[in-house]
């Protein structure tokens, strides 16, 4: 099998983590939920990662709580819970990523070498959200970008719908990557139509030829809101780019996106 990272999961219990890993192998990057979504989904993430060295943790910033005390409990266990970016759920809380209140997030992330990854675009079918569209557009995550080069931002679903414009953003900047996790939700046209889906992917990262070194391999994976889908990303990364690109979106451009990822699979590895 491809030597793979998925970018982008929400396994956050041990029923998930064990169904993820019956179904495909590697590395993943788990993404902690808002408290919001613990009436859906319990989320238990810091243990759960800490149960199997495959796993790394991206913490959530709560938007609508103060921002430096989360900072400091999440500084305290950088290393002992694998921590690599940290996730800003934007569409689902109110705010933009130049919002001058993240500036200490992205101080934070540029002193530990973290990553920040966004929700951008629709939301989940089923978790609660403030639906802030107009503030989740990729355009202020290129803002940002802009104000910390060497902190590497990633906008999460290809910023859904707004794919070919976000596509444009990410090749104007080197330290932007996407993905198109989270596209096969039940209910969703791209789900109900994944040739559909497939074509406008490969139009909006096909602008350019070298874009593919800024997409990340992800998944979204969280049956507990139908986010199950595993093997119609493989199936749509072989339609979208040629085998010489794939061990690069599988693999090397995650390491990329996130620099402290690459001394824990080392650490695994030896």
């Amino acid at each position: 099998m491809q030597k793979r990272i998925d970018c982008h999961t929400h396994i956050v219990s041990a029923a998930i983590r064990d169904e993820y890993f019956s179904r495909t192998d590697g590395y993943a990057l788990v993404m902690q939920f808002l408290p919001q979504f613990q009436s859906i989904v319990a989320d238990d993430s810091y243990s759960t990662v800490r149960s199997d060295p495959r796993l790394f943790l991206c913490p959530c910033i709560d938007l609508s709580r103060d921002i430096l005390p989360q900072l400091a409990g999440i500084e305290k266990r950088l290393d002992t819970d694998r921590i690599v970016g940290l996730k800003i759920f934007l569409t689902y809380q109110t705010g933009r990523a130049d919002d001058e209140r993240l500036t200490c997030v992205y101080d934070f992330a540029r002193k530990h070498r973290l990553s920040v990854t966004f929700h951008n675009g629709l939301c989940s079918l089923v978790l609660p959200t403030d639906n802030d569209m107009a503030g989740s557009d990729a355009r202020y995550v290129a803002n940002a970008a802009e104000r910390y080069p060497d902190v590497n931002f990633i906008i999460a679903h290809m910023d859904d719908p707004r794919f070919d414009e976000c596509i444009r953003l990410v090749h104007a900047h080197q330290n932007l990557f996407t993905d198109f996790s989270g596209a096969y939700e039940p209910g969703t046209k791209e789900d109900a139509d994944i040739e559909w889906a497939i074509d406008t992917f490969a139009k909006a990262i096909h602008q350019y030829p070298d874009t593919y070194r800024q997409i990340l391999y992800g998944t979204d994976f969280c049956p507990p809101i139908n986010l199950s889908a595993l093997a119609e990303y493989d199936y749509t990364i072989e339609r979208i780019f040629p085998p010489e690109q794939r061990e690069d979106v599988y693999f090397h451009n995650c390491l990329r996106a996130f620099p402290r990822l690459a001394a824990y699979l080392h650490e695994n590895e030896r």
